[in-house]
């Protein structure tokens, strides 16, 4: 089974959502397997990753609101500026990693400022 990232907004907390297209292969975060072995690795909370990290234990995780993608910004931040400590196959990680960005870059330029975003991984 795949993973995958879903992103959107809505415009008010009972509103609906609406989805913002990711283009192939961007939407796909790897199989559960995968993903579950590369994100329980001890060192996400070591330099402070903890939010990403629950992708270890649980399946979804969501980032909802603003301050949420602040959050995954700065946790985007500490996995690009700690890569090398990150041991794990050089091609999955570059992969999450851009996968990423590419995600929370287009959801955080598309969603209107009054908005409420929202990212999912699961």
């Amino acid at each position: 089974m795949s993973r995958e990232i879903h992103i959107g907004y809505r415009t008010s907390p009972d509103g609906e959502s609406i989805a913002i297209e990711v283009r192939a292969p961007y939407f796909l975060f790897g199989t559960q397997s995968t993903s579950k072995q590369f994100w329980s690795l001890p060192v996400w909370h070591a330099i402070g990753v903890a939010h990403l990290a629950e992708l270890g234990e649980t399946d979804p995780i969501y980032f909802i609101g603003w301050e949420m993608m602040g959050v995954l910004e700065r946790e985007i931040r500490l996995f690009e500026d700690n890569f090398a400590r990150v041991e794990f196959h050089p091609e999955v990680k570059s992969w999450f990693l851009a996968h990423l960005v590419y995600c929370h870059r287009l959801l955080v330029a598309v969603a209107p400022p009054d908005s409420i975003p929202e990212l999912t991984i699961g």
